[in-house]
């Protein structure tokens, strides 16, 4: 199985004259032969592989077979069968490039990444080595998790939902005590005034006449 090596951006080292080779309108990085290999698009702007791959993986699913538009005018440029590395190279800018470098590389897509399988013979331990550029959306942080709580937090969090539970307990008896007193005293008296007043007696009028002092 050939080793497959990941990485998110290219990064083109420092050559000589590098600073009078052409770059990418985009990436403002030099072109190469490789994932900065200059792509010409139908209204003759040309981008580098990579930023092309990018602006096609950025493209709802059901267009990603289609068109792409040019960053600059807008005008689409259909999308070949086999992907963005099938586009039409810059031959006049490859020619620019140093005498190595004007022999592009063959590159594919493997889903979102863009990958080069390295020569044997230009690297020192003699394999196949597969480079891949991710061309997708950058991934979202997952937020970060809340630290688990103590056993004396959950016992505290366990405390207070009691006592919640307790002041509903107590406020629902008062209400509706306070919604059945009046009941009481209506089943009770007759009316709303729970305390029945007894009235004065009267003294017979023969006891007030044999009352003495009377």
């Amino acid at each position: 199985m050939d080793a497959v090596t990941e990485v998110w951006h290219t990064q083109v080292e420092p050559e000589e004259g590098a600073d009078n080779r052409p770059e990418c309108s985009i990436c403002f990085n030099s072109y190469d032969n490789i994932f900065k290999t200059p792509k010409v698009l139908q209204c003759s702007h040309t981008f580098c592989l990579e930023c092309v791959a990018r602006l096609v993986a950025s493209l709802p699913p059901e267009n990603k077979h289609d068109k792409v538009l040019c960053p600059f005018c807008r005008q689409p440029t259909p999308i070949p069968e086999n992907g963005v590395p099938a586009l039409q190279t810059s031959q006049e800018l490859l020619s620019n490039l140093p005498s190595h470098l004007q022999h592009g590389e063959p590159v594919w897509i493997e889903g979102d990444k863009l990958c080069y399988k390295q020569d044997p013979q230009s690297n020192s331990s003699n394999s196949d080595l597969c480079i891949c550029v991710d061309i997708g959306l950058s991934k979202k942080e997952s937020p970060p998790e809340p630290p688990p709580r103590t056993r004396l937090q959950r016992y505290c969090c366990g405390c207070s939902d009691w006592k919640r539970l307790l002041v509903i307990i107590f406020m629902v008896v008062i209400l509706f005590c306070i919604l059945l007193w009046p009941v009481q005293c209506i089943l009770k008296t007759g009316n709303l005034r729970c305390t029945t007043e007894s009235a004065p007696t009267k003294m017979p009028h023969s006891a007030l006449l044999l009352t003495p002092g009377l």
